[in-house]
C-alpha cells in the first residue's frame, strides 16, 4: 500500500489545506463524501512527509480558529491510501492541484454570472493565485519595496514585486513561485499591520495575474529572479499609472530619503524558512523581529513591529 497519500475522515466539514502543509508541500487534494462521512485524499511529495503528518495528526482535532462558526469539532482519522497519483483535472472547491496554477477552473464551481459559488464555510470562494494583491490602509509609516519583501518573504521566496498608487493609496502585487505559498501568506497576513499601533494595515486578495511583467528594476518594482539586474530611476510600475496625492505628506515622500534611519543594520530572525532575502534590508527594522510560523498560525495577533520611524 502506497505511503505517498493520506486519507483522513472528518466528523464535520471545514478542513483547511494548511493543516497538512505544516509538514511539507501538499501537491494535490481531492475531497468526497461517503456513508462514513466527509473524506479527502492528500498527496505529499514523499512517503516520509506523509508518515510524519499521519503520526502527528491522527486522532487530533482541527484547531477551532480554522473552522467556520457553524461547524462543530472536527476529528481527524488518518490512514494510508492505495492510490499512486491523484488525478485532478479541474480546480474546484472539491479538488486542488497546487503544482499547476494554470489548471482550468471547473464550470461547476462557477455560477451563471461568472462568480464563484459559496464554499462550505458559507463564504464566496475566491480563485487562488500565486500572485497576491496587497492594499495598505492607514499608511502613516514608510512602506518601501524592501519592507514588503521582508514581510512577504517570511513565507517563501518572492519572485517579483510591483508597487503602484491607486484610489489614493498604495497597492502592490507580490508574486510567489506557487499557489500554495501565496495561500499561506494571505491567510497569515490578512488584516495584520506592518507597523505597531495599527499603522499600515494589510488587506490581501488574489490577483488575476500569474506572471508579472517587470520591465525595469527600481524602487517601485523588482524582479528577484534576476538578482544582478541594474537598478534605474523610479518609474510607474505599469503603463498609465501615476502617483496619486495622499493626505498629509505627498506620495513622492515615500521614495525613502525623508525617513530617518539607524546607522547599523539589525539582524532579522526568521523561523522555518530556508529562503534568505537580499541583504539590502531597511535599516529601520526592529530588533528581534518575529515572523509568523506558518506551521502554527494563531487565530489573530498583532503583526510584529517593523520599525519606529514615522513621517515627519
Amino acid at each position: 500500500m502506497s505511503r505517498q497519500y493520506l486519507r483522513w475522515q472528518l466528523s464535520a466539514l471545514g478542513e483547511r489545506a494548511y493543516v497538512f502543509s505544516a509538514f511539507g508541500f501538499v501537491h494535490k487534494i481531492t475531497t468526497f463524501e461517503k456513508t462514513a462521512g466527509f473524506q479527502a485524499l492528500v498527496q505529499f511529495s514523499d512517503a516520509e512527509t506523509a508518515t510524519a503528518a499521519k503520526d502527528a495528526l491522527d486522532g487530533r482535532s482541527i484547531p477551532r480558529y480554522l473552522l467556520p462558526e457553524h461547524v462543530g469539532p472536527c476529528t481527524l482519522r488518518i490512514t494510508y491510501s492505495g492510490h499512486t497519483d491523484l488525478s485532478v483535472k479541474f480546480q474546484s472547491h472539491r479538488s486542488r492541484d497546487y503544482t499547476n496554477p494554470y489548471l482550468p477552473v471547473a464550470q461547476s464551481a462557477i455560477d451563471g454570472s461568472g462568480q464563484f459559488l459559496i464554499g462550505l464555510d458559507g463564504k464566496k470562494l475566491e480563485p487562488e493565485s500565486n500572485v497576491l494583491l496587497a492594499s495598505i490602509e492607514n499608511m502613516q509609516y514608510a512602506v518601501t519595496l524592501d519592507v514588503l519583501h521582508m514581510v512577504f518573504s517570511a513565507f517563501g521566496p518572492i519572485q517579483k514585486i510591483a508597487m503602484f498608487d491607486k484610489n489614493g493609496g498604495l497597492q502592490a502585487l507580490i508574486q510567489y513561485p506557487d499557489v500554495q505559498t501565496a495561500v499561506v501568506a494571505k491567510e497569515a497576513l490578512e488584516g495584520h499591520c506592518i507597523y505597531d499601533g495599527g499603522f499600515c494595515k494589510l488587506h490581501i486578495s488574489y490577483s488575476r495575474h500569474t506572471d508579472l511583467s517587470i520591465k525595469v528594476n527600481n524602487d517601485r518594482s523588482r524582479d528577484y529572479t534576476i538578482p544582478h539586474a541594474p537598478l534605474v530611476n523610479a518609474q510607474p510600475s505599469l503603463p498609465g499609472q501615476h502617483s496619486v496625492p495622499m493626505m498629509g505628506p505627498s506620495a513622492q515622500q515615500y521614495n525613502g530619503p525623508l525617513y530617518a534611519s539607524t546607522s547599523d543594520s539589525i539582524p532579522v530572525q526568521m523561523h522555518n524558512n530556508s529562503y534568505v532575502p537580499p541583504s539590502t534590508m531597511p535599516a529601520q527594522m526592529a530588533l528581534g523581529m518575529q515572523f509568523p510560523n506558518h506551521s502554527t498560525l494563531p487565530p489573530t495577533s498583532t503583526f510584529p513591529m517593523y520599525g519606529s520611524d514615522r513621517i515627519q
